[in-house]
């Protein structure tokens, strides 16, 4: 079960919100395979297929923004998903085993996007909420 949690939250709110919603749409792939529900399963990815590069544009925008120094690894993270997520695509139109899918989707996207979010993601907002604070006042 993938569930939002507050040690997910990045402290962005655009973010948190896309993560969100990305975590409830990976819940539902995870409920279709569970029920043998093919076709939600790949409407359901081909929804991440698309959400998480927008997404993934949204935090690429503030890590440029703030100078954030690990920029190019996390873009690289960010393309690596992505072509997760197709392969991903491409194996559940063509396999039939539903388990093998549900598998799939938790070994692919669920362990990367936990993993993502706790650890690149978190970095990342913890560089661009020093850069936004507005500075100390002196006394």
């Amino acid at each position: 079960m993938v569930v939002w949690n507050s040690k997910y939250e990045t402290g962005n709110k655009q973010v948190d919100s896309e993560h969100q919603e990305i975590f409830k749409r990976v819940q539902s792939v995870l409920d279709a395979a569970a029920s043998n529900e093919d076709i939600k399963i790949e409407d359901t990815i081909d929804f991440l297929a698309g959400y998480t590069v927008d997404h993934f544009q949204h935090e690429e925008r503030l890590m440029e923004e703030s100078g954030y120094p690990e920029t190019d690894l996390h873009k690289k993270q960010h393309e690596d998903f992505v072509q997760e997520v197709l392969a991903l695509r491409e194996r559940v139109k063509n396999e039939a085993d539903q388990e093998k899918n549900s598998q799939d989707v938790m070994i692919v996207i669920v362990n990367w996007l936990i993993d993502h979010v706790l650890n690149s993601d978190c970095m990342m907002a913890n560089h661009y909420r020093k850069w936004a604070a507005p500075p100390a006042a002196e006394n």
